[in-house]
């Protein structure tokens, strides 16, 4: 199964100022699993973050890449259960927040970017 997500304009208007030629993208479905989930699951919901890193960091876990119209996103495969082959990340303009949607329902309201980049 091949994934595309489609960014929005909007969207990549505000993760593009927080990135740099050496950071990696990853949608990192929020389960307490991997060096950059912290939380696990929140009320029993699903919940997904744009996670920043430099491509020095690790990233075993985020073990299948999906494709963008913007820079490749890697995911935990095994979250794939919850992502559709086609979905859209958009920008919510009154609350400047992300929405992770498909075709048939939003699938996350609040994607947060979080920055784990290391500075040396």
């Amino acid at each position: 199964m091949t994934r595309y997500l489609t960014i929005s304009p909007e969207a990549i208007a505000k993760i593009k100022p927080h990135l740099n030629e050496h950071t990696r993208l990853l949608l990192s479905y929020d389960d307490g699993v991997g060096p950059y989930s912290h939380h696990g699951l929140v009320a029993l919901q699903v919940s997904f973050q744009l996670v920043l890193i430099n491509d020095d960091q690790p990233y075993k876990d985020y073990d299948e890449v999906v494709e963008t119209n913007f820079e490749p996103v890697y995911i935990k495969a095994y979250s794939g259960k919850f992502l559709s082959d086609q979905m859209k990340l958009k920008l919510q303009p009154k609350y400047q927040t992300l929405v992770l949607s498909d075709d048939s329902e939003e699938i996350d309201q609040n994607v947060e970017i979080v920055d784990e980049r290391k500075t040396v």
